[in-house]
């Protein structure tokens, strides 16, 4: 019997694939970086997104508020330059990924989300629209979800459903805080928690803080693992190999208006679309990247 294949760093197979892909379609070059305009105080926000913009029109997005990731992004490139990053190469930009800082994370996993679009807009993919916001996972009274990051709105939904929660969050201090908010949920820092649980939806943060690999070796006895999030906008192949059944992301389908938004602090819902791709409908990337530029 062959030994067990180990998988690379989940960084590392994506980085690869993406030098795969742009020996076939280039990439255009970084037009600028968006970094939110929104007033409030301090921790007001549970979530917040930068955004790459390419020169051929397409965005990706990636999450900032990893520990001091915001306030180091605005010290470091500015929420008013229109500049910022313009020229810079996505495919440099996206290697930072794998051992870069918080900024320079964040940035790279933009870069891998807008270059991933750009190729699914020049081969005509559209990922198929997502019919809720759980990354079209439905849940029954039997089900028992772990949520991997807190999504203040499903709660609800799992109390409809008559199912069982649990919540891994990676911050105290985010632990404390929806706590307080949702004293009846079971919130804690020990993924040891998802276990029992057949039914794992995770934020795409774990793809910046490195913990998608440990949180599926968490949670053995789920059947369904979905990674959902603005920050999930790219090719879901190593993720599917390593055991994630469903893709939720976030593209960006008014450019014009996204940028307004982010730049004044408006939602920019709007002017984009979530979509869902399941493992099983999905025709890998060489299906849909493999053929002549």
């Amino acid at each position: 019997m062959s030994p067990t294949r180990t998988p690379p760093p989940i960084a590392t197979a994506l980085l690869q694939q993406l030098a795969a892909i742009a020996t076939r379609w280039p990439s255009p070059g970084v037009r600028r970086l968006h970094i939110p305009q929104r007033p409030g105080d301090a921790g007001e926000h549970d979530a917040e997104f930068c955004a790459i913009e390419l020169e051929d029109g397409t965005f990706g997005l990636s999450y900032i508020l990893l520990g001091g990731t915001l306030d180091r992004l605005l010290a470091r490139h500015g929420s008013d330059r229109h500049d910022a990053l313009a020229g810079a190469d996505p495919m440099a930009l996206a290697q930072r990924l794998a051992g870069g800082d918080e900024v320079e994370r964040a940035v790279a996993l933009a870069a891998v989300n807008a270059l991933t679009d750009s190729v699914w807009r020049r081969v005509g993919y559209t990922p198929p629209p997502a019919g809720n916001s759980l990354g079209d996972v439905v849940l029954g009274s039997e089900d028992h979800l772990g949520m991997i990051g807190f999504f203040p709105p499903l709660v609800r939904r799992v109390d409809e459903a008559g199912g069982r929660l649990t919540v891994v969050e990676m911050n105290a201090e985010m632990v404390a805080r929806q706590r307080e908010r949702f004293p009846r949920v079971h919130i804690t820092l020990d993924r040891a928690a998802l276990a029992h649980c057949n039914t794992v939806v995770g934020t795409s943060t774990m793809l910046l803080n490195d913990s998608l690999d440990a949180m599926l070796v968490a949670a053995p006895n789920a059947s369904r693992f979905a990674v959902i999030g603005p920050s999930a906008g790219l090719w879901p192949d190593a993720l599917f190999e390593r055991g994630v059944t469903l893709l939720g992301g976030t593209q960006v389908v008014d450019g014009k208006a996204f940028a307004q938004a982010m730049a004044t602090g408006a939602s920019w819902s709007a002017a984009s679309r979530k979509f869902a791709i399941a493992r099983g409908g999905w025709p890998g990337w060489t299906a849909l990247a493999g053929g002549p530029a």
